[in-house]
């Protein structure tokens, strides 16, 4: 349970970020207020196609659905007319999104009908298995992506897509299942392809290649006071003082959470950035920061931002504040609702809180096999190491106190926070970035190969001749 727990050190967001090269400091400021809202969702891969799905469901009720037929019989599944219809109008979405031209409805269809094709094998595979998603997964990235869109609550969601087509929400659920479980079968069968040894770490960090891999990165968090008009002298004078209240507030101690809620702030933690990917305003403000400092307004297109630093680290050091943390867990499944693994957890707390040993309890109770015969103990863990509601709690936790119960995707825990340190993990972190850039390099080329191997050993027989084989 304690590397289940740890989500990926590059957060689905980071990935994004990554994927687009910016020409400005405008843009990519621009790019900074729309992630405010993401969340990193340990298994998901499917950001930025998530929104066109969500339009898609939007818009699907007044499109006029043409005569469907079989375009391909794929193993035991086919491949509708009606889907290819779909896919192509969400293809053209985003090339318009990105204000690009769109190719020919040929070239569109030969790759969408290619992409479906496999798509169906993969899902085909999944059948076979009967590997599934766990439900708590699956909520979790559905509430993600309702706040990302701006829904209320997880039910104003599900009535806005039911509202626009009938069992919008349920099939938008089905797609987002598909998705995770596409991308936890392509983690698995790729990354077994891919080896990686000591003397390949080796040879990277003493090539030229590896200086631009360990620029130095910030772990920061973005607070925001907006305003929409950046013109209207009465509104910015609002959120400037806004932001000068917040930050008193934040300077006295209160929580962040407290501070963004009283106050209506935008923003969130960004995790970790290189500074060559970031505006100046925001590397000016990082490097004169301390870690947990927060940075002076200013003022930015949209809003007045202030920034604190969690952590930084490079090739020059890479100081890293960890905390020695023990948890009891008590597990969500099929089986044990959310309510019922709430009422296991108050009756631990209670006893914890009536003087019983963390440790005991820990031993006793939890339902983390991978620490529970120790305690609880998950030695000491770094920021970046833990899903986001773990390291909410742990970093905002004093030393030698419990936490109350808290929710995170695996269920409900107890943490215990029993020191803290600053230690260097500079030979640590270089050894990884290096390994995790060559594991980056050599993964689309290995999920390629796997993909085409696939694809030759399923039976497919495309019946529209229109469409390429």
């Amino acid at each position: 349970m304690a590397k289940s727990l740890k989500s990926f050190k590059i957060s689905v967001l980071n990935q994004h970020f990554d994927e687009i090269k910016y020409q400005n400091e405008t843009s990519k400021t621009h790019h900074l207020r729309v992630l405010f809202s993401a969340i990193s969702l340990a298994t998901l891969s499917i950001v930025g196609t998530t929104p066109l799905s969500v339009a898609h469901a939007a818009t699907t009720s007044t499109v006029a659905a043409p005569l469907d037929h079989v375009v391909a019989v794929v193993d035991d599944s086919v491949l509708l007319a009606s889907e290819v219809g779909r896919s192509m109008y969400d293809t053209k979405q985003q090339f318009l999104a990105r204000k690009q031209t769109p190719p020919s409805d040929e070239v569109i269809q030969n790759d969408v009908v290619r992409q479906l094709i496999l798509r169906k094998i993969q899902l085909g595979i999944i059948a076979r298995s009967g590997a599934n998603v766990d439900e708590n997964t699956l909520n979790s990235a559905i509430a993600s992506i309702a706040q990302q869109q701006g829904a209320s609550s997880l039910s104003a969601f599900q009535a806005k897509l039911d509202s626009i087509k009938p069992n919008g929400y349920a099939e938008f659920r089905q797609q987002i299942q598909d998705d995770l479980n596409i991308n936890r079968l392509q983690q698995n069968r790729v990354s077994s392809r891919i080896k990686i040894t000591d003397q390949d770490i080796d040879n990277f960090l003493s090539s030229p290649q590896s200086v631009e891999a360990l620029k130095t990165e910030f772990n920061f968090t973005v607070l925001q006071a907006p305003f929409s008009d950046e013109k209207n002298a009465v509104e910015v004078a609002k959120a400037n003082a806004t932001a000068a209240e917040a930050l008193k507030q934040l300077q006295a101690g209160k929580s962040v959470e407290t501070v963004v809620n009283s106050l209506q702030l935008r923003g969130g933690n960004q995790g970790w950035r290189k500074s060559d990917e970031l505006p100046t305003p925001f590397v000016e403000a990082l490097t004169s920061l301390k870690r947990g400092e927060f940075s002076k307004p200013f003022m930015t297109s949209d809003g007045v931002d202030f920034l604190q630093l969690n952590d930084e680290r490079g090739a020059a050091g890479a100081i890293v504040h960890q905390y020695h943390v023990r948890h009891i867990l008590a597990k969500t499944s099929e089986v044990v609702s959310v309510d019922e693994a709430k009422l296991k957890i108050d009756d631990i707390y209670a006893k914890l809180k009536a003087g019983a040993s963390f440790e005991d309890m820990a031993k006793a109770y939890s339902d983390d096999p991978g620490s529970a015969q120790n305690g609880g103990d998950l030695n000491w863990v770094s920021t970046g190491e833990m899903v986001p509601a773990f390291e909410k709690v742990m970093l905002n936790t004093p030393e030698g106190q419990l936490s109350a119960p808290f929710q995170s995707n695996f269920g409900w825990h107890i943490l215990q926070v029993e020191a803290s340190r600053d230690q260097d993990m500079t030979q640590q972190y270089r050894r990884e970035v290096a390994k995790k850039t060559l594991y980056d390099r050599q993964y689309p080329v290995e999920l390629d190969n796997w993909l085409r191997e696939i694809r030759a050993a399923a039976y497919v027989d495309i019946r529209d001749g229109s469409t390429s084989r």
